[in-house]
């Protein structure tokens, strides 16, 4: 039985990820941050053990890989959030950078480890100027992709990379569908109150994106735990580009009510389609189906509300 431990297991995408390893007959030892309070935290499903640490404590990382002693690493933790970058880079260099390259050395203690890092998308391409990266968050996903495969340029490390673009799904996402979903899931309580639901503005209706269900990329991860080949960036991505007029529509036909939008004109650059030909070769393909997705996500955050209320 592969052992893994799953950095961010908390998180958005590490609950799908240990989840997916789990059932897939890997033993996971879920790794969250010591400095979030543990009282309310939901278990993370799956995980034969919890264990807090502080992935920007150098030999705290040290120290937590030789207790544990995984036969992979699949390294989720960090920030992810674009807007939250431009007010503090340097905590996005900490938790991005430091944290991997932490995880990485101590890593490089147990020669047979796999560890698979997960980038972004929004990273420049290789070859590009780093220092025109359109903001802090993706100079410091690419600088930790570039880290991560320097150690196995260096060192001769078992390391991978994936690089997802757009993860959409339940489980309380970040992204620009999970904030759709939860102002949809207070606009259909406000309706049954009788309060007027707020609106939700859109940068533009012509913005491109390629969205992929967090559940196909957990899938993903498992695969390339097992057989992805080291020293290679794997790009994530269903290979269809929507735009956000579409993801309003698909919002519109998911909601119990009419939802009200504000539409803008200034949207951001598009940006360009990644092949996922390398991840696709070794049997990968994306199966949630876009509508589903967004439906499940808006189901998550109504069941949520509920909870709370």
């Amino acid at each position: 039985m592969m052992r893994v431990l799953v950095t961010g297991a908390a998180g958005f995408s590490g609950r799908h990820a240990s989840e997916r390893l789990a059932q897939e007959g890997m033993e996971i030892t879920a790794v969250v941050s010591s400095r979030v309070p543990a009282a309310g935290r939901r278990p993370v499903s799956g995980a034969a053990v919890e264990l807090a640490c502080d992935l920007t404590d150098r030999e705290s990382v040290r120290s937590l890989l030789d207790r544990v002693r995984p036969d992979a690493v699949l390294h989720l933790a960090g920030r992810n959030a674009v807007d939250e970058s431009w007010r503090t880079p340097d905590l996005a260099l900490t938790s991005n950078l430091l944290s991997t390259v932490y995880v990485l050395e101590a890593a490089r203690a147990l020669p047979d480890c796999r560890t698979l890092v997960i980038g972004s998308m929004l990273s420049p391409r290789q070859n590009e100027d780093l220092a025109r990266s359109l903001h802090p968050y993706g100079f410091s996903k690419a600088l930790q992709v570039t880290a991560a495969l320097a150690w196995h340029h260096w060192y001769g490390q078992q390391v991978i990379v994936a690089e997802p673009c757009n993860l959409i799904g339940p489980g309380g996402s970040a992204g620009i569908c999970g904030k759709i979903a939860r102002w949809a899931a207070a606009c259909e309580r406000d309706a049954e109150s009788g309060r007027e639901p707020a609106s939700f503005r859109l940068s533009s209706l012509e913005e491109r994106r390629d969205f992929l269900d967090v559940r196909d990329a957990a899938a993903a991860y498992a695969k390339l735990l097992r057989t992805g080949e080291p020293g290679v960036r794997y790009a994530l991505e269903s290979g269809t580009l929507r735009s956000l007029g579409e993801v309003k529509a698909a919002f519109d036909r998911a909601s119990r009510v009419p939802l009200r939008w504000e539409i803008g004109t200034a949207g951001g650059p598009s940006p360009q389609a990644r092949h996922a030909d390398a991840i696709r070769a070794l049997g990968w393909q994306p199966s949630v189906p876009f509508g589903r997705s967004i439906g499940d996500t808006l189901q998550f955050e109504r069941e949520r509300a509920e909870e709370s209320a």
